[in-house]
């Protein structure tokens, strides 16, 4: 028998209050956290277009104001995100869900010691004064619902090694005072809560613990699990036995883990996913699952997070959210480091980008914007809709990943390029399906699936869509997989910058057009009477489209040209005589 890497030790001095870091990263992160792209903070629409305008100019000024108000200086925001874009690793939400399962695993050839027992160590020192095993409240009853899960998977981590009674019974007290939570269909759950609750409160039963809840209602989840896998029984798709791996803490014994196995990535993980690797580990004995578990337990000092490693994603969707907000031009140099990395983890298929569909569309869209050679062949192993449900984010009706695969195809360079009209073709029909049925209940949301659909980023202007994207930015940005993450932390700053930034620029341009009307003025082209006053609308075709700080120049160029066309154009039409006119050509022609 191969023998087991050594289990490693250690403390949690670097879990902090807001989230985990990589021992890799360098320098302090930034404060705040959630990804980016995510579900809509406020209404784009108002009930009238004055009342909209209103509404996004006193929001824009708001947000413009509480950064000042805060003291944030300009250059400290830049500093701040620069330092976030720079780090190797990203900071994590720890998950308690997923560090309880990881405390499960047995040392190797000694089933009554864990092999990670700084993992129980962390359970024991960060339960909530409820009782719970959360991390930012119970804001809702989703979060209830997720702090549930947590918490019975870290109870069960404590009997499973016979510590914490104490814990123990505060935690089933919380369990027993919110179980309706866990009864109510109607309550947005984790991924795969249906099948790994139900699961937890048998294996719970059968440690001996006394749940303070009622049989019956502990009969009734586990008849709606056993319903479940009956009714999947016959689906024997590659999509629904992606799911069952990355669930598969629920199914223990009943799966075939030669054919689960299948799902393990070159990091010896399923699916970047702690619990799914941790339940492989007990039922299979993976060598290369463990030494996924024993990298990750000492990169981040006995707790994790529920995915990892995501860097990638989260550096792709730094860069989205710096271009979505129209600041991406303050950060060039790290930019193209971070692309420049993408790029090279393309061209190597790497698992990084290609194992992940949001990860690999968004890739595309990034690289292929801002310049690098990618074949849309990249994009092969998901061109038809059949390919797509056969992936784990199909089986699970990942509305965000088919968005960005539905944005991804709009950046065809040619008409040869069939695999991005497939894509676009079932993705479109797809989303316009989500949004029929009103089957949008979280990110991204119905506004931005629609707004993809109509408007496709080359019918767009990019400081209008600048404006829109700072108002509808999510700061909290969290997703609900197995449990609530956030993986990323510079969220508040890149609000706070890029608000900042719109608001100056509004500034500049008022500065610019008042300008304009000053020498509309000085040279009395404004007492032409058969010349239509349009400099105002001449500068602002200039300014949605010339939009950054450095190309004023640009701007009053481009609006004085087209003003001077435009009175050329009315002395041709109404205000000049046949003479008058004759002598502007021959004026031009010498």
């Amino acid at each position: 028998m191969l023998q087991s890497p050594p289990c490693v030790g250690g403390h949690f001095s670097r879990v902090s209050p807001r989230g985990i870091v990589s021992k890799q990263s360098t320098g302090a992160p930034p404060h705040g956290h959630g990804i980016i792209g995510g579900r809509i903070g406020m209404p784009l629409l108002a009930t009238s277009a004055s009342s909209a305008a209103l509404s996004v100019e006193k929001s824009l000024q708001t947000l413009g104001n509480a950064a000042r108000l805060q003291g944030t200086h300009r250059k400290e925001l830049e500093a701040s995100i620069r330092k976030q874009l720079q780090l190797q690793g990203v900071e994590l939400s720890p998950s308690p869900y997923d560090t309880a399962w990881v405390a499960m695993v047995p040392l190797r050839g000694s089933s009554q010691t864990p092999c990670f027992p700084q993992c129980v160590d962390w359970i024991l020192q960060n339960q909530q004064d409820d009782g719970s095993w959360s991390i930012d409240g119970l804001s809702s009853s989703a979060a209830i619902k997720d702090a549930l899960s947590s918490t019975l998977a870290c109870v069960l981590a404590l009997q499973r090694w016979n510590v914490g009674k104490e814990h123990i019974k505060r935690g089933l007290n919380f369990i027993g005072r919110n179980f309706s939570v866990a009864m109510d269909e109607q309550i947005d759950a984790p991924v795969g809560f249906a099948t790994t609750f139900p699961a937890m409160l048998s294996l719970a039963n059968g440690s001996g613990l006394e749940l303070p809840v009622r049989q019956t209602d502990v009969d009734r989840l586990t008849h709606l699990r056993e319903m479940e896998i009956e009714r999947e029984a016959g689906n024997n798709s590659r999509g629904r036995k992606a799911y069952m791996a990355y669930v598969s803490e629920g199914f223990g014994g009943m799966l075939e883990w030669d054919e689960i196995m299948q799902f393990q990535r070159k990091n010896g993980s399923l699916f970047n996913c702690p619990s799914s690797t941790a339940a492989a580990v007990v039922n299979g004995h993976d060598d290369r699952a463990l030494r996924y578990l024993n990298s990750l337990v000492s990169e981040f000092d006995g707790v994790v997070p529920t995915l990892y490693p995501l860097n990638m994603y989260c550096q792709l969707s730094m860069v989205d959210a710096l271009e979505k907000m129209g600041i991406s031009q303050y950060f060039v140099s790290e930019i193209k480091t971070i692309l420049d990395t993408a790029y090279s983890s393309w061209l190597q298929r790497d698992d990084g980008i290609m194992s992940d569909i949001t990860t690999c569309a968004m890739a595309f869209q990034l690289l292929r914007m801002n310049g690098y050679d990618v074949s849309s062949a990249g994009l092969s192993h998901v061109a038809e809709a059949s390919d797509f449900r056969d992936s784990l984010q199909g089986y699970l009706n990942d509305t965000k990943s088919v968005l960005e695969l539905h944005k991804a195809s709009k950046h065809s360079l040619s008409e040869d390029e069939l695999i991005l009209d497939s894509i676009g073709s079932w993705s479109g029909s797809l989303l316009k399906e989500t949004l029929s049925s009103n089957g949008v209940q979280t990110a991204p949301t119905s506004e931005e699936m629609d707004y993809a659909l109509k408007y496709p980023f080359y019918c767009t202007l990019d400081r209008l869509d600048h404006k829109k994207n700072i108002l509808n930015f999510d700061t909290k940005g969290s997703r609900m997989l197995k449990t609530e993450f956030k993986p990323l932390h510079a969220n508040q700053d890149f609000l706070a910058l890029a608000a900042d930034d719109f608001c100056l620029s509004q500034s500049n341009y008022q500065d610019e057009l008042n300008y304009l009307d000053g020498w509309v003025k000085e040279n009395r082209l404004d007492q032409l009477q058969f010349a239509r006053q349009k400099i105002t609308y001449c500068y602002l075709s200039a300014a949605a489209t010339v939009f950054q700080p450095e190309l004023s120049d640009a701007r009053i160029s481009w609006a004085k040209t087209a003003w001077l066309t435009a009175v050329v154009d009315d002395l041709f039409d109404v205000g000049g005589s046949r003479d008058e006119v004759q002598n502007l050509m021959e004026l031009v022609e010498k």
